[in-house]
């Protein structure tokens, strides 16, 4: 009867994927017309760059192939969210996620961000296969989500909010970040 008590192992505050926030990428642009195509890290067209702290809050994002991702970088940093992790007894972790000010009906995933030696981070679904880690958020931008991860969360870990642009669930993988992936909120599991 013990192990089908659900241990509470703690609450976080999601922040804004941001340069002052965390290392990583917001992989969202604006228009600038001096900008020249990169590759590399942060590929992106001709013609964008990616935000910064001195934008307009009232400028347009736009993925890294020059398509509108209908919301201003004021809209886009709005979001936030707390999760709450808990012990589900079998080794495994409970994540419950609550969410405002997400893009409207937006198709988001929530992905677990680790280091993975020479190879920098990488990103995996919370739920490991991918198959319960997506949502969408409400018509006015709110969300509620519950997803088992079939193994422990350790302290420190982060987890990334991601949304969409495509409109799609990408299942296990997260998508081409920038194109029709984005890091929208990020937080450290306590």
């Amino acid at each position: 009867m013990l192990a089908a008590v659900l241990l509470a192992m703690g609450t976080a505050q999601f922040q804004p994927v941001t340069p002052q926030t965390t290392a990583q990428t917001q992989q969202v642009y604006v228009h600038d017309a001096s900008a020249p195509a990169a590759s590399g890290a942060e590929p992106h067209d001709a013609g964008l760059r990616p935000v910064n702290a001195n934008d307009s809050p009232l400028v347009q994002l736009y993925s890294a192939k020059n398509v509108a991702l209908n919301v201003t970088l004021q809209g886009w940093s709005a979001a936030t969210g707390t999760v709450t992790t808990t012990d589900d007894g079998n080794g495994g972790t409970r994540v419950h996620a609550s969410f405002t000010n997400l893009i409207p009906l937006g198709h988001y995933s929530l992905f677990l961000r680790g280091l993975a030696g020479r190879t920098g981070a990488v990103l995996m679904p919370v739920d490991i296969s991918g198959a319960a880690a997506n949502f969408i958020a409400s018509p006015d931008g709110g969300a509620v989500f519950d997803v088992d991860s079939p193994a422990a969360i350790p302290t420190g870990a982060q987890l990334v909010v991601i949304f969409h642009s495509d409109q799609k669930d990408h299942q296990s993988s997260m998508g081409v970040p920038g194109v029709n992936a984005h890091a929208q909120l990020i937080t450290r599991v306590p």
